[in-house]
């Protein structure tokens, strides 16, 4: 090999040695730029009047055969349901929710085999009621008609979707009053945000205990049950980051 190749050769090393280890040394990366922020959480809260409820009405029968039971539970059921359709209450607005006949069992003691004393039939159905005024007319009329129980009363409002973005509103703003005060106080003012974050529970029915001993009491005394469905609460939260700016 001639002296003048090989320099050239030795020369295209050096290139490529040099090359690789340029490559491998990264670039020195600038420090980010410190940002100022403020994160406040804020709440919100809306008050709804109810104007709709649910309850459900349920009839219990006992008889010696099971057959006597379900009757006797249907013939009840069925004047519950007229009148509650006679009162106004629609058809797509009562759904069965419970329907059992089931052995009354008795135990007489050691070696003594179990027997049947009887059957049990209930039969419950759940009411939407649109006139908060009529549900103690129902629960009245109910009772008179054959209704053993009176259950799961509670009270919802139309407008909850409306409600809770009132309250979520709401929640950004207090959120931003306070980022306000805090930024102010630091001697800065309050940017572009940078992140916004909502939470909030379901809005939950108001659920209303039902004294029955009572309830058939004033039945047959011709008193209206009372009913007050009270207020329902919308609360939500409002997380908010916000950029901090030199004030002018």
């Amino acid at each position: 090999m001639s002296q003048r190749l090989a320099r050239v050769i030795g020369g295209a090393i050096l290139l490529t040695v040099g090359a690789a280890a340029g490559a491998q040394e990264p670039a020195a990366k600038a420090p980010a730029p410190f940002i100022p922020q403020v994160v406040t959480v804020g709440r919100g809260e809306v008050t709804l009047k109810p104007d709709r409820a649910q309850l459900e009405f349920g009839v219990e029968t006992r008889a010696s055969t099971a057959a006597a039971a379900a009757a006797e539970n249907s013939r009840r059921q069925r004047a519950v349901l007229d009148t509650l359709q006679r009162l106004g209450i629609a058809n797509d607005k009562i759904q069965t929710a419970q329907l059992q006949i089931n052995p009354e069992m008795v135990y007489p003691g050691q070696g003594q085999a179990p027997r049947v004393a009887g059957y049990t039939a209930r039969n419950t159905v759940r009411v939407e009621v649109q006139k908060l005024e009529q549900v103690g007319t129902l629960v009245d009329a109910a009772l008179q008609k054959g209704a053993t129980n009176i259950m799961g009363l509670q009270f919802y409002a139309s407008r909850s979707a409306e409600a809770r973005r009132e309250a979520l509103a709401l929640a950004v703003g207090n959120a931003k009053l306070d980022a306000e005060a805090m930024a102010k106080a630091a001697g800065y003012q309050l940017g572009q945000v940078l992140e916004i974050t909502g939470e909030g529970a379901p809005v939950q029915p108001i659920a209303m205990n039902m004294d029955m001993a009572r309830g058939m009491k004033l039945a047959a005394a011709a008193e209206p049950t009372p009913i007050n469905p009270g207020e329902l609460k919308v609360v939500e939260t409002a997380t908010v980051r916000w950029v901090l700016r030199p004030q002018p």
